[in-house]
Protein backbone atom coordinates (compact mmCIF):
# COMPACT_ATOMS: atom_id res chain seq x y z
CA UNK A 1 0.00 0.00 0.00
CA UNK A 2 1.25 3.24 -0.88
CA UNK A 3 1.89 5.78 1.93
CA UNK A 4 0.81 9.47 2.16
CA UNK A 5 4.81 10.52 2.77
CA UNK A 6 6.10 7.94 -0.37
CA UNK A 7 3.33 10.29 -2.46
CA UNK A 8 4.67 13.61 -1.03
CA UNK A 9 8.31 12.13 -1.38
CA UNK A 10 7.44 11.18 -4.99
CA UNK A 11 5.87 14.73 -5.23
CA UNK A 12 9.01 16.40 -3.88
CA UNK A 13 11.10 14.35 -6.17
CA UNK A 14 9.45 15.07 -9.14
CA UNK A 15 9.42 18.99 -8.16
CA UNK A 16 13.36 18.67 -7.85
CA UNK A 17 13.71 17.12 -10.90
CA UNK A 18 11.52 20.40 -12.69
CA UNK A 19 13.19 22.74 -10.76
CA UNK A 20 16.50 21.36 -10.86
CA UNK A 21 17.86 22.67 -14.00
CA UNK A 22 16.39 26.44 -13.55
CA UNK A 23 18.11 26.76 -10.03
CA UNK A 24 21.18 25.73 -11.39
CA UNK A 25 21.24 28.02 -14.84
CA UNK A 26 20.04 30.98 -11.91
CA UNK A 27 23.17 29.70 -9.71
CA UNK A 28 25.47 29.82 -12.78
CA UNK A 29 23.86 33.35 -13.49
CA UNK A 30 24.84 34.91 -10.31
CA UNK A 31 28.45 33.38 -10.17
CA UNK A 32 29.15 34.60 -14.03
CA UNK A 33 27.48 38.07 -13.05
CA UNK A 34 29.60 38.02 -9.85
CA UNK A 35 32.63 37.19 -11.82
CA UNK A 36 32.50 40.08 -14.32
CA UNK A 37 31.05 42.44 -11.52
CA UNK A 38 34.94 41.77 -9.62
CA UNK A 39 36.76 42.19 -13.53
CA UNK A 40 34.95 45.48 -13.70
CA UNK A 41 35.49 46.91 -10.36
CA UNK A 42 39.58 46.17 -10.93
CA UNK A 43 39.30 47.70 -13.82
CA UNK A 44 37.72 50.61 -13.08
CA UNK A 45 40.21 50.44 -9.57
CA UNK A 46 43.64 50.21 -12.77
CA UNK A 47 41.90 53.13 -14.84
CA UNK A 48 43.36 55.47 -12.13
CA UNK A 49 46.48 53.77 -11.95
CA UNK A 50 46.46 53.63 -15.47
CA UNK A 51 45.45 57.22 -16.09
CA UNK A 52 48.16 58.34 -13.90
CA UNK A 53 50.58 56.94 -15.83
CA UNK A 54 49.33 58.31 -18.85
CA UNK A 55 49.30 61.77 -17.06
CA UNK A 56 52.80 61.21 -16.66
CA UNK A 57 53.78 60.75 -19.86
CA UNK A 58 52.12 63.51 -21.57
CA UNK A 59 53.99 65.80 -18.88
CA UNK A 60 57.27 64.30 -19.86
CA UNK A 61 56.43 65.16 -23.50
CA UNK A 62 55.35 68.58 -23.15
CA UNK A 63 58.49 69.34 -21.12
CA UNK A 64 60.49 68.17 -23.89
CA UNK A 65 58.78 70.92 -26.27
CA UNK A 66 58.70 73.52 -23.57
CA UNK A 67 62.30 73.27 -22.12
CA UNK A 68 64.13 74.52 -24.54
CA UNK A 69 61.75 77.94 -24.83
CA UNK A 70 62.06 80.27 -22.37
CA UNK A 71 59.68 81.69 -20.15
CA UNK A 72 58.70 84.71 -22.09
CA UNK A 73 58.00 82.42 -24.88
CA UNK A 74 55.47 80.29 -24.13
CA UNK A 75 52.77 81.94 -25.51
CA UNK A 76 48.84 80.51 -25.95
CA UNK A 77 50.45 79.97 -29.64
CA UNK A 78 53.02 77.97 -28.56
CA UNK A 79 50.57 76.05 -26.22
CA UNK A 80 48.26 75.50 -29.07
CA UNK A 81 50.93 73.58 -30.90
CA UNK A 82 52.06 71.61 -27.98
CA UNK A 83 48.06 70.62 -27.88
CA UNK A 84 47.90 70.10 -31.55
CA UNK A 85 50.92 67.78 -31.86
CA UNK A 86 49.42 65.89 -28.30
CA UNK A 87 45.78 65.38 -29.59
CA UNK A 88 46.64 61.47 -30.92
CA UNK A 89 47.62 60.67 -27.14
CA UNK A 90 44.46 62.46 -25.66
CA UNK A 91 45.73 65.84 -24.51
CA UNK A 92 42.47 68.03 -24.73
CA UNK A 93 44.05 70.78 -22.55
CA UNK A 94 47.03 72.71 -21.47
CA UNK A 95 47.50 75.98 -19.46
CA UNK A 96 50.49 77.25 -17.73
CA UNK A 97 50.60 78.92 -13.97
CA UNK A 98 52.97 80.77 -12.17
CA UNK A 99 54.21 78.62 -9.29
CA UNK A 100 54.12 81.46 -6.60
CA UNK A 101 50.47 82.01 -7.50
CA UNK A 102 47.62 80.31 -5.48
CA UNK A 103 44.97 81.75 -8.18
CA UNK A 104 44.15 79.11 -10.71
CA UNK A 105 41.50 81.17 -12.26
CA UNK A 106 43.86 83.01 -14.07
CA UNK A 107 46.71 81.33 -16.25
CA UNK A 108 49.66 83.01 -17.86
CA UNK A 109 48.65 80.86 -21.02
CA UNK A 110 46.11 78.28 -22.48
CA UNK A 111 45.09 76.15 -25.13
CA UNK A 112 42.05 74.28 -25.37
CA UNK A 113 38.69 73.99 -22.93
CA UNK A 114 38.78 72.83 -19.62
CA UNK A 115 36.30 71.02 -18.11
CA UNK A 116 37.15 70.26 -14.76
CA UNK A 117 37.88 71.94 -11.80
CA UNK A 118 40.70 73.84 -11.76
CA UNK A 119 41.99 73.13 -8.40
CA UNK A 120 43.17 69.12 -7.82
CA UNK A 121 43.24 67.95 -4.62
CA UNK A 122 47.18 67.18 -4.93
CA UNK A 123 49.74 68.10 -7.75
CA UNK A 124 50.69 64.98 -9.53
CA UNK A 125 47.93 63.10 -8.33
CA UNK A 126 44.83 62.37 -11.66
CA UNK A 127 41.15 64.22 -10.98
CA UNK A 128 39.03 62.33 -12.94
CA UNK A 129 35.43 63.17 -14.46
CA UNK A 130 33.60 63.67 -17.31
CA UNK A 131 35.32 61.80 -19.40
CA UNK A 132 38.65 63.67 -18.80
CA UNK A 133 42.19 63.45 -16.29
CA UNK A 134 43.21 66.47 -14.93
CA UNK A 135 46.83 66.81 -13.15
CA UNK A 136 48.99 69.36 -12.43
CA UNK A 137 52.50 69.17 -11.82
CA UNK A 138 55.40 71.54 -10.60
CA UNK A 139 56.63 72.40 -7.04
CA UNK A 140 53.64 72.51 -4.37
CA UNK A 141 52.75 75.73 -3.01
CA UNK A 142 50.42 75.61 0.34
CA UNK A 143 47.81 73.03 1.04
CA UNK A 144 48.46 69.25 1.65
CA UNK A 145 51.51 67.51 0.61
CA UNK A 146 51.04 64.98 -2.53
CA UNK A 147 51.38 61.06 -2.07
CA UNK A 148 55.13 60.57 -2.72
CA UNK A 149 54.09 57.57 -5.05
CA UNK A 150 52.04 59.96 -7.44
CA UNK A 151 54.75 62.76 -7.58
CA UNK A 152 56.68 62.45 -10.54
CA UNK A 153 60.37 64.27 -10.88
CA UNK A 154 60.53 68.06 -10.52
CA UNK A 155 59.47 69.82 -13.85
CA UNK A 156 62.25 71.35 -15.73
CA UNK A 157 60.22 74.42 -15.95
CA UNK A 158 61.46 76.85 -12.71
CA UNK A 159 59.07 79.65 -11.54
CA UNK A 160 55.99 77.91 -13.53
CA UNK A 161 53.25 75.02 -13.05
CA UNK A 162 51.70 72.38 -16.29
CA UNK A 163 47.95 71.96 -16.17
CA UNK A 164 46.74 69.26 -18.13
CA UNK A 165 43.51 67.44 -19.37
CA UNK A 166 43.40 64.47 -21.48
CA UNK A 167 41.34 61.57 -22.53
CA UNK A 168 42.32 58.67 -20.44
CA UNK A 169 42.36 56.25 -23.78
CA UNK A 170 44.20 53.39 -22.73
CA UNK A 171 42.41 53.53 -19.33
CA UNK A 172 39.10 53.66 -20.24
CA UNK A 173 39.76 51.27 -23.14
CA UNK A 174 40.05 49.21 -20.34
CA UNK A 175 37.02 50.15 -17.97
CA UNK A 176 34.79 49.53 -21.71
CA UNK A 177 36.00 46.12 -22.40
CA UNK A 178 35.10 45.45 -18.25
CA UNK A 179 31.79 46.82 -18.72
CA UNK A 180 31.24 44.47 -21.40
CA UNK A 181 32.18 41.76 -20.34
CA UNK A 182 30.12 42.53 -17.54
CA UNK A 183 27.20 43.22 -19.71
CA UNK A 184 27.77 40.50 -22.18
CA UNK A 185 27.96 37.95 -18.50
CA UNK A 186 24.48 39.62 -17.47
CA UNK A 187 22.76 38.72 -20.64
CA UNK A 188 24.51 34.90 -21.20
CA UNK A 189 23.02 34.65 -17.32
CA UNK A 190 19.64 35.42 -18.59
CA UNK A 191 19.41 33.76 -21.53
CA UNK A 192 20.69 30.31 -19.50
CA UNK A 193 17.92 31.15 -17.06
CA UNK A 194 15.38 31.78 -19.40
CA UNK A 195 16.66 28.37 -21.62
CA UNK A 196 16.86 26.58 -18.45
CA UNK A 197 12.73 27.76 -17.48
CA UNK A 198 11.44 26.85 -21.09
CA UNK A 199 12.89 23.21 -20.88
CA UNK A 200 11.67 23.24 -17.42
CA UNK A 201 8.04 23.99 -19.03
CA UNK A 202 8.22 21.50 -22.14
CA UNK A 203 9.45 19.35 -19.73
CA UNK A 204 6.31 20.01 -17.63
CA UNK A 205 4.32 20.00 -20.29
CA UNK A 206 5.27 16.77 -21.58
CA UNK A 207 4.86 15.38 -18.06
CA UNK A 208 1.09 16.86 -18.16
CA UNK A 209 0.63 15.46 -21.41
CA UNK A 210 1.97 11.92 -20.25
CA UNK A 211 -0.51 12.19 -17.22
CA UNK A 212 -3.16 12.91 -19.52
CA UNK A 213 -2.43 9.88 -21.51
CA UNK A 214 -1.92 7.68 -19.05
CA UNK A 215 -5.53 8.81 -17.50
CA UNK A 216 -7.30 8.75 -20.96
CA UNK A 217 -5.90 4.62 -21.22
CA UNK A 218 -6.73 4.65 -17.72
CA UNK A 219 -10.27 5.41 -18.64
CA UNK A 220 -11.01 3.52 -21.86
CA UNK A 221 -9.85 0.56 -20.56
CA UNK A 222 -12.26 1.47 -17.08
CA UNK A 223 -15.01 1.78 -19.52
CA UNK A 224 -14.08 -1.13 -21.80
CA UNK A 225 -14.58 -3.22 -18.82
CA UNK A 226 -17.79 -1.15 -17.30
CA UNK A 227 -19.52 -1.97 -20.82
CA UNK A 228 -18.20 -5.70 -20.43
CA UNK A 229 -19.65 -5.89 -16.80
CA UNK A 230 -23.12 -4.11 -17.68
CA UNK A 231 -24.02 -6.47 -20.62
CA UNK A 232 -23.10 -9.34 -18.75
CA UNK A 233 -25.15 -8.30 -15.81
CA UNK A 234 -27.87 -6.37 -17.03
CA UNK A 235 -30.06 -10.02 -18.84
CA UNK A 236 -29.29 -11.63 -15.73
CA UNK A 237 -30.20 -9.08 -13.64
CA UNK A 238 -33.64 -8.27 -15.66
CA UNK A 239 -34.66 -11.35 -15.07
CA UNK A 240 -33.52 -11.56 -11.46
CA UNK A 241 -36.15 -8.14 -10.77
CA UNK A 242 -39.15 -9.95 -12.83
CA UNK A 243 -39.13 -12.66 -10.60
CA UNK A 244 -39.23 -11.00 -7.52
CA UNK A 245 -41.36 -8.37 -8.69
CA UNK A 246 -43.83 -11.50 -9.76
CA UNK A 247 -43.02 -12.84 -6.29
CA UNK A 248 -44.15 -9.78 -3.92
CA UNK A 249 -47.25 -9.90 -6.20
CA UNK A 250 -48.40 -13.04 -4.52
CA UNK A 251 -46.71 -12.85 -0.79
CA UNK A 252 -49.12 -11.56 1.81
CA UNK A 253 -47.42 -12.90 5.04
CA UNK A 254 -45.67 -9.16 6.31
CA UNK A 255 -42.07 -10.31 7.31
CA UNK A 256 -41.69 -12.22 3.71
CA UNK A 257 -43.35 -9.00 2.01
CA UNK A 258 -40.63 -6.79 3.36
CA UNK A 259 -37.96 -8.91 2.34
CA UNK A 260 -38.86 -9.87 -0.87
CA UNK A 261 -39.35 -5.31 -1.75
CA UNK A 262 -36.05 -5.33 0.11
CA UNK A 263 -34.95 -7.60 -3.18
CA UNK A 264 -37.01 -5.68 -5.74
CA UNK A 265 -35.39 -2.60 -4.40
CA UNK A 266 -32.13 -3.47 -4.93
CA UNK A 267 -32.63 -4.99 -8.20
CA UNK A 268 -33.90 -1.84 -9.55
CA UNK A 269 -30.28 -0.23 -7.50
CA UNK A 270 -28.39 -2.78 -9.80
CA UNK A 271 -30.18 -1.70 -12.88
CA UNK A 272 -29.45 1.91 -12.41
CA UNK A 273 -25.80 0.84 -11.55
CA UNK A 274 -25.65 -1.27 -15.13
CA UNK A 275 -27.41 1.86 -16.75
CA UNK A 276 -24.53 4.35 -15.45
CA UNK A 277 -21.38 1.82 -16.61
CA UNK A 278 -22.99 2.20 -20.02
CA UNK A 279 -23.22 5.50 -20.28
CA UNK A 280 -19.67 5.82 -18.77
CA UNK A 281 -18.61 3.34 -21.62
CA UNK A 282 -20.63 4.88 -24.35
CA UNK A 283 -18.22 6.04 -27.45
CA UNK A 284 -18.89 8.04 -30.34
CA UNK A 285 -19.53 11.92 -31.50
CA UNK A 286 -22.15 13.96 -29.99
CA UNK A 287 -24.48 15.26 -32.32
CA UNK A 288 -24.13 19.37 -32.17
CA UNK A 289 -27.01 20.95 -33.70
CA UNK A 290 -28.81 23.97 -32.81
CA UNK A 291 -30.83 23.74 -30.36
CA UNK A 292 -32.47 26.12 -26.90
CA UNK A 293 -30.46 26.33 -24.03
CA UNK A 294 -33.73 27.56 -22.03
CA UNK A 295 -35.37 24.28 -22.69
CA UNK A 296 -32.55 22.03 -22.05
CA UNK A 297 -32.24 23.59 -18.32
CA UNK A 298 -36.25 23.42 -18.21
CA UNK A 299 -36.03 19.59 -18.95
CA UNK A 300 -32.94 18.92 -16.56
CA UNK A 301 -34.64 20.65 -13.59
CA UNK A 302 -38.44 18.79 -14.50
CA UNK A 303 -36.47 15.34 -14.79
CA UNK A 304 -35.41 16.30 -10.71
CA UNK A 305 -37.15 18.38 -8.59
CA UNK A 306 -38.29 21.25 -9.91
CA UNK A 307 -40.25 22.36 -6.74
CA UNK A 308 -36.98 22.85 -4.84
CA UNK A 309 -34.70 24.20 -7.35
CA UNK A 310 -34.72 28.67 -9.12
CA UNK A 311 -34.04 28.73 -12.27
CA UNK A 312 -32.57 32.12 -13.74
CA UNK A 313 -32.78 32.16 -17.70
CA UNK A 314 -32.74 35.46 -17.92
CA UNK A 315 -29.48 36.17 -20.16
CA UNK A 316 -29.65 32.71 -21.45
CA UNK A 317 -29.58 33.25 -25.82
CA UNK A 318 -32.36 31.56 -27.34
CA UNK A 319 -30.21 29.29 -29.98
CA UNK A 320 -26.97 27.63 -29.30
CA UNK A 321 -24.96 25.08 -31.29
CA UNK A 322 -24.97 21.87 -28.72
CA UNK A 323 -25.83 17.98 -27.96
CA UNK A 324 -29.46 18.59 -26.45
CA UNK A 325 -29.88 15.57 -25.47
CA UNK A 326 -26.52 14.85 -23.53
CA UNK A 327 -26.64 18.41 -22.09
CA UNK A 328 -29.56 17.87 -20.63
CA UNK A 329 -28.29 14.47 -19.27
CA UNK A 330 -25.04 16.36 -17.69
CA UNK A 331 -27.56 19.26 -15.82
CA UNK A 332 -29.57 16.39 -14.43
CA UNK A 333 -26.65 14.62 -13.14
CA UNK A 334 -25.20 18.18 -11.54
CA UNK A 335 -28.69 18.55 -10.58
CA UNK A 336 -29.19 15.70 -8.70
CA UNK A 337 -25.97 15.98 -6.95
CA UNK A 338 -26.65 19.49 -6.06
CA UNK A 339 -30.40 18.56 -4.47
CA UNK A 340 -28.39 15.72 -2.57
CA UNK A 341 -26.23 17.72 -0.44
CA UNK A 342 -29.04 20.69 0.01
CA UNK A 343 -31.58 19.93 2.90
CA UNK A 344 -34.52 22.07 2.80
CA UNK A 345 -36.32 24.15 3.19
CA UNK A 346 -32.68 25.73 0.69
CA UNK A 347 -32.94 25.56 -2.54
CA UNK A 348 -30.38 25.02 -5.43
CA UNK A 349 -30.20 27.55 -8.39
CA UNK A 350 -29.50 27.08 -12.19
CA UNK A 351 -28.86 29.59 -14.54
CA UNK A 352 -27.30 30.06 -17.99
CA UNK A 353 -25.73 32.77 -19.75
CA UNK A 354 -23.58 34.04 -22.09
CA UNK A 355 -19.89 34.41 -21.15
CA UNK A 356 -16.24 35.03 -22.30
CA UNK A 357 -17.21 33.61 -25.89
CA UNK A 358 -19.57 31.16 -24.91
CA UNK A 359 -22.53 29.46 -22.75
CA UNK A 360 -22.18 29.31 -18.71
CA UNK A 361 -24.59 26.97 -16.67
CA UNK A 362 -24.02 27.37 -12.91
CA UNK A 363 -25.35 24.94 -10.55
CA UNK A 364 -25.55 26.68 -7.02
CA UNK A 365 -26.27 24.22 -4.16
CA UNK A 366 -26.84 24.98 -0.62
CA UNK A 367 -24.26 22.30 1.31
CA UNK A 368 -21.04 22.03 2.74
CA UNK A 369 -18.85 23.22 -0.19
CA UNK A 370 -15.98 20.57 -2.16
CA UNK A 371 -12.58 20.72 -0.46
CA UNK A 372 -9.90 21.95 -2.49
CA UNK A 373 -8.19 18.94 -2.52
CA UNK A 374 -11.15 16.86 -4.30
CA UNK A 375 -12.50 19.38 -6.12
CA UNK A 376 -10.53 17.06 -9.56
CA UNK A 377 -11.26 13.94 -7.87
CA UNK A 378 -14.87 14.34 -7.59
CA UNK A 379 -15.01 14.13 -11.50
CA UNK A 380 -13.18 11.14 -11.69
CA UNK A 381 -14.61 7.51 -11.85
CA UNK A 382 -16.25 5.87 -9.21
CA UNK A 383 -15.34 8.94 -6.79
CA UNK A 384 -18.19 9.35 -4.49
CA UNK A 385 -18.91 10.76 -0.63
CA UNK A 386 -22.61 9.00 -0.61
CA UNK A 387 -23.21 5.88 0.78
CA UNK A 388 -25.38 4.40 -1.67
CA UNK A 389 -24.24 5.94 -5.47
CA UNK A 390 -21.80 4.50 -8.54
CA UNK A 391 -20.15 7.78 -8.31
CA UNK A 392 -20.52 8.00 -12.22
CA UNK A 393 -22.41 11.10 -12.82
CA UNK A 394 -19.92 13.85 -12.74
CA UNK A 395 -17.90 11.90 -14.43
CA UNK A 396 -20.12 10.94 -17.30
CA UNK A 397 -21.25 14.80 -17.00
CA UNK A 398 -16.95 16.04 -17.78
CA UNK A 399 -16.74 13.50 -20.47
CA UNK A 400 -19.65 15.10 -22.75
CA UNK A 401 -19.01 19.03 -21.28
CA UNK A 402 -15.34 18.20 -22.96
CA UNK A 403 -16.52 16.09 -25.93
CA UNK A 404 -18.18 20.07 -26.74
CA UNK A 405 -14.85 21.46 -26.10
CA UNK A 406 -16.12 22.66 -22.91
CA UNK A 407 -14.75 22.78 -19.16
CA UNK A 408 -16.20 22.14 -16.25
CA UNK A 409 -14.97 23.09 -12.81
CA UNK A 410 -16.33 24.14 -8.81
CA UNK A 411 -15.41 26.20 -6.85
CA UNK A 412 -17.22 27.44 -3.29
CA UNK A 413 -19.06 30.56 -3.17
CA UNK A 414 -19.63 33.45 -0.32
CA UNK A 415 -22.42 32.21 1.88
CA UNK A 416 -21.87 28.29 1.85
CA UNK A 417 -22.57 26.02 -0.49
CA UNK A 418 -20.50 25.11 -4.15
CA UNK A 419 -21.05 26.50 -7.56
CA UNK A 420 -20.45 24.12 -10.42
CA UNK A 421 -19.87 25.72 -13.55
CA UNK A 422 -20.32 24.65 -17.10
CA UNK A 423 -18.94 26.20 -19.82
CA UNK A 424 -19.25 25.66 -23.50
CA UNK A 425 -17.57 27.39 -26.51
CA UNK A 426 -19.50 29.15 -29.21
CA UNK A 427 -18.73 26.85 -31.66
CA UNK A 428 -18.94 23.60 -29.79
CA UNK A 429 -18.34 20.48 -32.36
CA UNK A 430 -18.80 16.84 -31.80
CA UNK A 431 -15.80 14.90 -30.55
CA UNK A 432 -15.01 11.23 -30.50
CA UNK A 433 -15.35 10.31 -27.01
Amino acid sequence: MVTRAAVNRSKLVRSLVRTGPVGIAVLLGILLVASSELSYRDARRAAGIVSEREGIRLFQRIVMMLAPKGEEEISPKTLHEVLESNRTFGLTYVAIYDAASADWSAPVAQAGQPLLAATPPFIGSPVIGNGRVRMVFGPPRGGPAPPPALLPPPPPLPGLKLAIEFEPIASMEAVHRGLAGLVLSIGASLLLTLAAIVLARRAEQAERAEAELTAQRHLAHLGTLSAVLAHEIRNPLASLKGHAQLLAERVTEAGLSARVDRVVSEAVRLEHLTSDLLEFARSGAIHVAPSNPRTVVERAVRATEPDRIDVDLEGAPADWRLDADRMHQVLTNVLENALAVTTPPARVQVAALPRDGGLLFTVRDRGPGVPTAQRQQIFEPFHTTKTRGTGLGLAVAKRIVEMHGGSIDVRDVEGGGALFRIWVPERASGVAA
